[in-house]
């Protein structure tokens, strides 16, 4: 079974080696995405719920192509740039996951840029 590289036509995706995600099989795995828009503008500088929600709309633009949903996720992991960020992150990722929530790991971490508050990963099964 070959991997599939998850390219989403709605996502403005940086030169390579990174690609949003991937495929094989029932799983689909996403890269960290962050909270930057289809025109490579950042979402909500300085607030990390409006970071976390467009962050989140990647996640599920990646999933898409990948044929999952957000309700095939299994685990997630959040990088927080500051810790003290957890409630406003926790606020806008319970308004997406609803009540069937993922497994999900959250620690602080340098991101790529000092603006990025969030970044998020996910890892979905399709049954099949």
């Amino acid at each position: 079974m070959p991997k599939i590289t998850l390219q989403p036509s709605s996502m403005r995706v940086p030169s390579p080696p990174y690609v949003p995600g991937t495929k094989r099989g029932p799983f689909v795995f996403t890269a960290g995405q962050v909270g930057v828009d289809g025109e490579g503008n950042l979402v909500g500088e300085g607030d990390v719920a409006a970071q976390t929600r467009q962050v989140l709309r990647n996640l599920k633009a990646v999933l898409e192509e990948g044929g999952a949903t957000v309700a095939d996720v299994m685990k997630t992991t959040v990088y927080l740039a500051d810790i003290g960020d957890f409630a406003g992150m926790n606020e806008a990722y319970a308004e997406f996951f609803g009540s069937d929530k993922p497994a999900r790991t959250t620690v602080q971490a340098a991101l790529a840029s000092p603006k990025f508050l969030v970044e998020i990963e996910a890892v979905a099964m399709i049954e099949g």
